[in-house]
């Protein structure tokens, strides 16, 4: 699946800050001690956290708690708002986000790239958007048509595969004859 800019901005937030409060931390502000004179003498030096060096430490930490956060849960929170989408439409219609969660690997890809060409797309183009071999997408596309989830439809030389929005009524796979 494609990743969201909102994780892609949590995500560089999270380096950003995490580098920033690394280097601070590890790195404080040093001190020279010099005794003035004709010739100035440096008598030592001194690492300490300036007021700015700790308003540092403190934005950055905030930074990386939040993104920490979105980073870890912005799935499951995804994964709740989809619950909440669907509880509000027709329990006739399918619910394509709890579709996606029960589907895996290439499966998932495939439905995906159909829900994204917003429901219908040509069986010759899965090939190209996907990469996959003809032969894989045709067998992928049996599975999910014997679940109930599209639905293939002639068109010219190729299929237009169209997004089942009905309850499914599955339906046995043909039983091969010796």
């Amino acid at each position: 699946m494609k990743t969201s800019h909102k994780t892609l901005i949590m995500i560089v937030l999270f380096a950003v800050s995490a580098f920033t409060f690394a280097i601070k931390i590890l790195m404080p502000t040093t001190t020279r001690i010099i005794i003035p004179g004709e010739d100035p003498i440096i008598v030592g030096e001194i690492f300490r956290y300036t007021q700015f060096d700790v308003i540092i430490i403190s934005v950055s930490t905030i930074i990386l708690t939040f993104s920490s956060f979105y980073l870890l849960f912005a799935k499951s929170i995804n994964n709740k708002n989809a619950l909440l989408i669907a509880e509000n439409h027709d329990s006739s219609e399918i619910d394509v986000a709890f579709a996606l969660r029960l589907l895996d690997g290439d499966k998932r890809k495939i439905f995906n790239e159909i829900v994204e060409a917003k429901g219908e797309i040509l069986q010759s183009d899965l090939h190209v958007v996907t990469g996959f071999s003809k032969a894989k997408i045709t067998r992928t596309l049996d599975y999910l048509e014997i679940k109930g989830l599209v639905m293939r439809k002639s068109y010219g030389m190729t299929n237009k595969i169209v997004l089942n929005r009905k309850k499914p009524t599955y339906r046995k796979k043909p039983e091969e004859h010796p």
